[in-house]
């Protein structure tokens, strides 16, 4: 049974890291090969369902009133017509075309008419709040003609005229703008613009209703908005001849950066009633343009250790520029991809940036006659490597350096510990201090003081973070102990089948996991096994303090809540009213959404009418509030 998480998911989470926070350290065709290959392996990964990354600068973090999502990619035309064909309820479905820009997402909140936030998308729920830096940037109004909340989605980019003028220090548009755009002294930041592509709150302007895409982007312009260019088609056809376009030269006359187009479908009412997979809404896609290749000298091989002891060949290549970025690496998966390949050091490889982030070497050209070998010892600890299926790995669990890492890293992810990094981590377990995720909670602050680049100071702050996110969750604690195959909201499934504490949880048999719906036989075995590996582990934890959220029982137990629009009292006050009285709070409409709050539940809006086509119940403010009592 293949270790999750794999090593494969560490490097996408790694790239996902640095490419949103504005140090891409791998190009991008070799992302999606990634993506590709781990929804293979486990459609279920919690990676697949991560949107961005979680925001590691010292702007002051806020949390989206509605996530920031993203959207799923394809890369053919039998792709694009296989998504587009199921959602076409008849001949005249149309589509709305835009330009896919390559640089930064954002969100622009205006209450009483003023701009009040500029946060970047962070992870999908939480971002940077930056506003001070987007105020003076081009193209953003800081007032508009709407009193009541409106919120708008758009991406900051960087103009070629003002990349070639301002940052010719910069490698290219994408990275120059990302970096920019988070600088605490705002330096340069004025060169920056913003393009608007979405209205996500105050959908219903001046009393109409905002039905399809068209009438959205309209509006957008009107209000003094800059927009990408956009289309109205009615077919996959005429999607794939605008896509040709770009890619025979149009593309590269655009003033800004783009990495392909987006299609959505024009009716907003269709587009949200099919709802969304992991954020990712199914009535929209990316449609990337062809990823350039370039060849080059193979220099070695390394094999670098994860943490759950999958080891990973990682080419290591003579730099070449793909799409403005210097690229020297790029993981070869598994010694069957070697294999494949025929390859080993001294070969001359092509290498791609798939969709413009991750590089992959896709094949050889002139090769060495010999295939690399894999490492008998693990290089991080020197034990012995065993293979297990397509992958090399080091069951060195107790003492492998390189997993005891991975492992604390983990957990500290589950919880959302935004202020411990990958360093810290390594120095712990360097120093000793840190052998096993319990190990965290035996710190002082003595121990961190004592590490390098660490002070009194700085280990009071570590400490108090990560105690301040005790206590925790039953799903984030069972999902910080990297069972294998399950992510969270697999491990979710079994909570809301009726095993909603702890001893619940280590009591339940096999048999009984297999019959929860969505579980599976791996699943189920994996979970029942893990449980019992890790039984001294929970232990450990909760002598040293952990302790287990209480889940709160009252009038919505059972029932799933989701808010839109303007309110009376905060957002805050109403999700913490909710989970008081034991609801979900949902962030977008879907399937199974219980409530949606509104102002008028006999709103027309298009995300009022998809969700009572779901069977969701609209219901007022005070409804609500009166519910929850």
């Amino acid at each position: 049974m293949p270790a999750i998480p794999s090593e494969l998911e560490s490097r996408l989470l790694q790239a996902n890291q640095d490419y949103y926070n504005g140090t891409p350290s791998v190009p991008d065709e070799v992302y999606d090969a990634w993506r590709d290959e781990l929804r293979d392996l486990d459609p279920e990964s919690a990676v697949l369902k991560q949107i961005g990354a979680p925001p590691n600068s010292e702007w002051a973090k806020v949390k989206h009133e509605h996530v920031m999502g993203s959207l799923n990619k394809v890369n053919s035309f039998e792709e694009l017509e296989a998504w587009a064909k199921p959602l076409q309820r008849d001949e005249t479905e149309a589509f709305l075309v835009t330009e896919k820009l390559d640089g930064i997402s954002v969100s622009l909140r205006y209450e009483g008419g003023s701009l009040v936030l500029g946060a970047t998308r962070g992870d999908g729920e939480t971002g940077e709040d930056i506003t001070s830096n987007v105020r003076r940037m081009k193209n953003v109004p800081l007032t508009i003609r709407r009193k009541d909340p409106f919120t708008v989605r758009g991406e900051i980019v960087l103009l070629k005229e003002d990349f070639e003028k301002h940052f010719t220090d910069m490698s290219n548009p994408r990275n120059a703008a990302s970096g920019t755009a988070k600088r605490s002294n705002g330096k340069r930041v004025e060169h920056l613009s913003i393009l608007t592509y979405q209205i996500v709150e105050g959908a219903d302007f001046d009393g109409v209703d905002v039905r399809t895409e068209e009438h959205q982007f309209s509006i957008l312009e009107n209000l003094g908005y800059k927009t990408p260019k956009w289309y109205v088609v009615t077919t996959a056809r005429s999607v794939h001849k605008l896509w040709e376009k770009y890619e025979a030269g149009l593309r590269e006359s655009l003033p800004y950066e783009i990495d392909g187009l987006v299609a959505r479908l024009n009716d907003l009412t269709h587009q949200i009633t099919l709802g969304d997979v992991h954020g990712r809404p199914n009535g929209a896609v990316a449609y990337k343009f062809t990823a350039p290749s370039r060849e080059t000298l193979l220099l070695d091989i390394l094999w670098q250790v994860g943490g759950t002891g999958r080891i990973t060949p990682v080419a290591v290549f003579e730099p070449v520029t793909l799409v403005g970025a210097e690229v020297t690496r790029a993981s070869l998966y598994n010694h069957a991809y070697i294999e494949q390949l025929c390859l080993d050091v001294g070969a001359r490889i092509l290498v791609t940036r798939a969709n413009d982030v991750i590089p992959r070497v896709t094949r050889v050209v002139t090769p060495t006659g010999t295939v690399a070998q894999v490492p008998k010892a693990c290089p991080s600890c020197g034990a012995p490597t065993n293979h297990d299926g397509l992958y090399l790995v080091c069951q060195n669990l107790a003492e492998c350096p390189a997993q005891t890492v991975g492992r604390v890293k983990a957990w500290i992810k589950e919880l959302r510990i935004l202020e411990w990094g990958d360093s810290l981590l390594v120095r712990l377990s360097e120093a000793g201090l840190v052998n096993s995720v319990a190990d965290l909670y035996r710190l002082k602050k003595e121990d961190v003081a004592r590490l390098d680049r660490m002070a009194d100071k700085s280990a009071e702050n570590v400490l108090k973070t990560l105690w301040g996110a005790n206590p925790v969750a039953l799903e984030n604690f069972l999902g910080g102990l990297s069972i294998p195959l399950c992510a969270t909201s697999i491990l979710k499934l079994v909570i809301e089948a009726g095993y909603n504490d702890l001893e619940k949880i280590q009591a339940v048999t096999q048999d009984q996991l297999l019959a929860i719906p969505g579980l599976g036989p791996k699943r189920a075995q994996s979970i029942f096994e893990d449980l019992r590996k890790n039984k001294q582990l929970i232990v450990d934890l909760l002598a040293n303090g952990v302790t287990l959220k209480v889940r709160a029982i009252g009038n919505l137990t059972g029932k799933s809540v989701c808010f839109t629009g303007k309110s009376v009292r905060k957002r805050k006050v109403l999700e913490d009213l909710a989970a008081n009285a034991g609801a979900d709070v949902k962030d977008s409409v879907g399937k199974g959404l219980t409530y949606l709050v509104l102002a008028d539940p006999n709103s027309t809006t298009s995300k009022a009418v998809a969700a009572r086509k779901h069977g969701t119940t609209c219901v007022s403010e005070e409804d609500f509030v009166a519910m929850c009592e």
